[in-house]
């Protein structure tokens, strides 16, 4: 999954001092007074004072202002000062209730907890001091490479200001760095959900979505996207991409058409559908082989043959016996040792008999099986017609982008291996073929094969003119081999 990265920024909030500008003094007098009012507050919670809420309120404040200070040598001291604040806060509220009713310190409390928004959207209130606080916290801590850590302050941020972008999107983002997809995935959504526009999250959330296996969401955000940014290149290929990882090549197929329609002359365009209809074409091979293999397994006439050799057998035997019976009556001499052969030779004949049983049992199960025969003969041959339907429109789409860049690697080293395989395909029928055949037909097939073998040669020498690749390299090498190329393969270093 491609991680998005970022550039943090600190965050100054209320409370916070410029030190670059004060001078050595303010600050040692402004960390001393911090601290100080740190001390004093912790202490307090340890007497008697600890059961007033103003004593907790106090505490979340001197908390509060150590972690907006942006001194590093007090926030590294405690880090988790937003948390500690959070806690006397919730402590001041509870403590502040009486007969069900909150009192003033318990109001003022709450609004620490939450970033209120103006008529016209904008933050303001106490509760800007513990967002600053947790996410000037987050990026510290992310600064530090502590994801986790940064990633639990950033939360708080996005809760504690519910509205604002930023913390959903840093939460997004700092989540997947800390390997959580379900943080990520939640603050991403947040981002979107209260308008976010970046497109590099609509990516990154779609993303998660592959992952789970979620279709209709990852396809509906990144449309959603795609609405936002009409010319973003990366989340238009990204829907081919998602089309293919759920198995609509159709769809990616028709998505990639409509874009070279409105521009045939991008050859990587051009190059991609043909890329898509080569991948359709492929996708057939699975289901047309299975049907090939349960044909194999109806095959009527291979059983026959089989049937035919084997009552031969058992003819040749029946005749043997035949010859020895006679031989009985025209030698009685010869019985004793004769009726020997016939049953040694009887016991042959009774196993081939088994074994020609077994063949008839097989063809007539095969037989049954004659409807289902046609069922898949016709099914067979409508996938074969649609993927050779699918290889002419991958080859119209190479030729046009071939025309377009004839020096383009990509073109040149895919046509090579369309060829090649049909060379390999050719090879086998060759292989395949009966001496009658192949004394009739035998030459043609070779000449045919070996010119798709030359054409794949072609494409393979000008791909890798334009590119050294191993990959060419070594298919060169093989059909050098095949054509008995040696003077070429000695150039290559074989």
């Amino acid at each position: 999954m491609r991680k998005l990265t970022f550039a943090l920024f600190t965050v100054v909030m209320t409370g916070g001092a410029t030190y670059a500008q004060t001078d050595k003094l303010l600050l040692e007098a402004q960390r001393k007074t911090i601290l100080e009012a740190r001390k004093k507050a912790d202490e307090a919670i340890t007497k008697k004072d600890s059961v007033k809420a103003k004593t907790w309120l106090t505490r979340a404040e001197a908390y509060l202002d150590l972690a907006n200070s942006q001194d590093a040598e007090l926030t590294n001291q405690v880090p988790d000062a937003a948390f500690t604040a959070v806690a006397s806060l919730k402590k001041a509220i509870s403590l502040d209730v009486k007969d069900g009713k909150e009192g003033s310190v318990a109001a003022a409390a709450k609004k620490f907890l939450d970033v209120t928004y103006s008529k016209e959207g904008k933050a303001e209130g106490d509760g800007l001091k513990l967002y600053g606080a947790f996410m000037n916290a987050g990026i510290a801590k992310y600064q530090a490479k502590d994801y986790v850590g940064a990633l639990k302050d950033l939360q708080m941020a996005s809760q504690v200001s519910s509205k604002d972008t930023t913390a959903a999107m840093y939460t997004g983002i700092i989540g997947q760095m800390a390997k959580d997809e379900s943080a990520a995935k939640t603050g991403f959504e947040k981002f979107i959900a209260l308008g976010g526009k970046d497109p590099g999250i609509f990516y990154s959330l779609t993303q998660i979505y592959k992952d789970e296996k979620n279709e209709e969401k990852a396809l509906a955000t990144l449309e959603k996207g795609i609405q936002l940014h009409p010319e973003n290149k990366d989340l238009k290929n990204e829907k081919i991409n998602l089309y293919l990882a759920f198995k609509k090549i159709d769809l990616a197929i028709a998505d990639l058409q409509s874009v070279v329609n409105k521009d045939p002359s991008n050859v990587q365009t051009v190059l991609n559908l043909a890329i898509l209809f080569d991948n359709k074409a492929e996708q057939y091979n699975a289901e047309i082989r299975e049907i090939k293999d349960k044909l194999a397994e109806n095959d009527t006439e291979g059983v026959k043959k089989k049937i035919a050799a084997q009552k031969d057998k058992v003819d040749a035997f029946e005749s043997e016996i035949k010859r020895l019976t006679d031989k009985i009556k025209k030698d009685p001499k010869s019985a004793v040792a004769t009726k020997k052969q016939i049953a040694e030779i009887t016991k042959q004949r009774d196993a081939e008999k088994a074994e020609l049983e077994n063949l008839n049992a097989e063809l007539a199960k095969k037989a049954s099986a004659s409807g289902n025969v046609a069922e898949l003969t016709a099914k067979l041959n409508e996938l074969q017609e649609k993927q050779k339907a699918a290889k002419a429109q991958a080859l119209v789409n190479y030729d046009k982008a071939l025309k377009a860049d004839p020096n383009n690697y990509d073109v040149n080293y895919n046509l090579g291996v369309i060829a090649f395989n049909e060379a390999v395909v050719l090879n086998k029928k060759v292989g395949d073929m009966a001496m009658d055949e192949y004394k009739k037909d035998g030459k043609a097939a070779e000449a045919t094969r070996d010119a798709k073998f030359k054409e794949a040669l072609n494409f393979f020498e000008k791909a890798y003119s334009i590119k050294k690749e191993d990959e060419v390299k070594e298919n060169l090498k093989q059909l050098y081999r095949v054509l008995k190329m040696e003077d070429k393969l000695k150039e290559l270093g074989e």
